[in-house]
């Protein structure tokens, strides 16, 4: 029998015990089967959105993939002109860069020359085992040549080895260089913030071995150069990844940077010195077991002894041929 609920209307009990027994059975079948068939329908339709969800993500990836190997191609099939124009047409770019992809600066500050001085220009990525040496041989005597007017000193920030970290980690640390560079007015905190990302404590491995450094880290190594918190919290954002990106695929293009002896002749390999102008052989110093120091020294003209002394500039001045050290080629 029905029940009577509180608001005078009739129910049937959910056990359908009020049914004969023959007729409860066949109900509860139907009421099965049923649901069942909504289970099935609900299935089918999930499988269907799943199936429709998962060819439009392989359709978007394959867009994504395609995208990217003919802008890649596109990009390898430019010739150095071209490469140079892209550079000059990228509309955000760090205040000092200067139309080669470098940022200068010197004891006066970014942009300026110190009078009679050479001008070394160094293509560094950071993530590049080969570029820590010459930051770790040299960085603390850059340092006093800069802050004596004894040289002009050009970075040039290169993301070459990007894709041997799962993070982009190349382009994030120059990132930082660029900003650095174009909110911080003391180009010191710069060179010491070069210093720590290069160092045995701090620089990354490579490839395989690779383990993310997450922008926070980053920040530390610039706060630690004494660049202000307010300008390291906002130095790895991105903002300059089209000028990074233009200025190495007109790097990659320039001839007078590719090494002109051993396993890499006529390839581009970082680090890369150039002194007014001329490539020192790095490779063949190498050969010849001199350091960075020696060798630099010895190219522009100007003693140890002589290293951080007011007045006594190196004999090549701001425009004359390095003395670069006579090398063997390498095999």
């Amino acid at each position: 029998m029905a029940r009577q609920t509180g608001n005078g209307y009739a129910q049937a009990p959910a056990d359908f015990s009020w049914f004969d027994g023959a007729d409860a059975g066949d109900l509860l079948i139907q009421a099965r089967r049923a649901q069942e068939a909504k289970e099935r329908k609900q299935r089918r339709i999930i499988g269907f959105v799943a199936f429709i969800l998962v060819v439009i993500f392989i359709a978007v990836i394959a867009m994504v993939s395609y995208r990217s190997i003919v802008k890649r191609n596109a990009a390898q099939d430019i010739s150095e002109d071209q490469a140079y124009r892209a550079l000059q047409n990228v509309k955000v770019k760090p205040q000092y860069a200067n139309d080669k992809g470098g940022i200068l600066f010197s004891k006066v500050g970014y942009g300026k020359k110190a009078a009679n001085a050479p001008t070394l220009e160094i293509y560094t990525d950071p993530m590049c085992p080969g570029c820590a040496v010459l930051h770790q041989q040299m960085d603390a005597t850059l340092r006093t040549l800069l802050d004596s007017g004894q040289i002009n000193l050009e970075i040039h920030p290169v993301t070459f080895l990007d894709n041997m970290s799962t993070d982009h980690y190349s382009s994030r640390a120059d990132n930082g260089l660029a900003y650095i560079a174009s909110h911080d007015p003391d180009p010191d905190h710069l060179l010491d913030f070069i210093t720590n990302i290069h160092s045995d404590s701090f620089q990354p491995e490579e490839a395989a071995n690779y383990k993310p450094v997450n922008n926070r880290r980053l920040q530390e190594q610039a706060e630690a150069a004494g660049v202000p918190a307010d300008i390291a919290s906002k130095a790895f954002g991105g903002e300059y990844d089209p000028w990074l990106s233009a200025a190495a695929q007109y790097t990659l293009r320039r001839p007078e940077l590719k090494d002109v002896a051993g396993q890499f002749k006529g390839k581009l390999t970082t680090p890369v010195v150039v002194i007014n102008g001329k490539m020192l052989d790095i490779s063949g110093i190498s050969d010849i077991g001199l350091t960075y120091k020696v060798a630099i020294l010895q190219s522009i003209g100007l003693a140890n002894a002589d290293v951080g002394i007011v007045g006594k500039q190196p004999a090549i001045g701001s425009t004359g041929n390095p003395t670069f050290p006579k090398t063997q080629p390498s095999v």
